[in-house]
């Protein structure tokens, strides 16, 4: 299986990804994968918030850079 948080948590784990963007929701009903779960990175992240925007409806976007 393939996308989803499958995908992009592969990609992380091989240190594939320079940009992360992601959506902050202020409630989610239901369960699910975490996006870093189960994954073995080879170094802590270290990223950099670079950019935030708040929606009206309370969710916030973030974009970070890995340093």
């Amino acid at each position: 299986m393939t996308g989803g948080v499958t995908l992009a948590s592969q990609l992380a784990e091989l240190g594939l990804i320079d940009e992360y963007h992601f959506v902050v929701h202020r409630i989610i009903v239901g369960e699910g994968r975490r996006l870093f779960e189960g994954i073995n990175l080879q170094e802590k992240l270290q990223l950099k918030l670079i950019e935030s925007k708040v929606f009206k409806s309370g969710g916030v976007a973030l974009r970070y850079l890995k340093q």
